[in-house]
């Protein structure tokens, strides 16, 4: 296969008390507290230290292989005011941390590419299982605020690339191994069993109006 790099796009463990204290002035239905009180379980100190689930990162969830490796090192060398974001250009995939969405540099990064990532690129944004099913879906309406573009594909009818368990993640991984090219079979996951109980992630995600 051809080259296929990926970002991770999390917060860092010294990001945290900023966007619990954002969270907190947004009202959003005790999201704030839920991080405050579960953070310790999935942040380090860069970027890829980030442990969606099962204590595991995305480099050992996703398995890395030859032509399919990370380059989040580009993500943290963007500056605050995105005014290098040429340095990304690499990048085919996003894995997006759902807690990420509230600081202010992804936020203009996401204003800046999406456009560019919903007609090229692939995004993942992954919420933890143990979240709530009502701050699910508020954190959802977050992402399609500041992802616009991208949300604008799944409501055409992409295939859903919000993850909220390790079989979605490895939905993701195999559907893009098999996108662009490689040996690997994609495995089959329980669709249905997603559907019924989260209905609106693959095609419809909601709209959210952030104060």
């Amino acid at each position: 296969m051809s080259d296929l790099f990926y970002a991770v796009i999390a917060l860092k463990t010294n990001e945290v008390p900023a966007v619990v204290q954002q969270l907190d002035a947004l009202k959003l239905d005790g999201v704030a507290a839920w991080l405050d009180q579960n953070h310790a379980t999935f942040y380090g100190n860069r970027n890829e230290d980030w442990k969606p689930f099962n204590g595991q990162t995305i480099s050992q969830l996703v398995n890395q292989t030859k032509g399919y490796q990370t380059q989040t090192n580009l993500i943290d060398q963007l500056k605050n005011d995105i005014s290098n974001v040429g340095i990304v250009r690499p990048i085919r995939v996003y894995f997006i941390d759902v807690f990420a969405l509230f600081v202010d540099k992804y936020i203009k990064f996401a204003g800046t590419v999406d456009f560019s990532v919903a007609e090229s690129g692939q995004c993942c944004l992954l919420i933890p299982s143990a979240l709530p099913f009502h701050m699910q879906d508020l954190l959802i309406g977050v992402y399609c605020k500041v992802w616009r573009e991208v949300c604008n594909t799944y409501r055409q009818g992409n295939l859903h690339r919000i993850a909220m368990r390790v079989d979605d993640l490895q939905n993701f991984r195999n559907y893009l191994l098999k996108l662009f090219g490689s040996d690997d079979s994609p495995s089959i996951v329980a669709e249905q069993e997603l559907s019924n109980r989260f209905p609106f992630q693959t095609k419809q995600p909601p709209s959210f109006a952030r104060n």
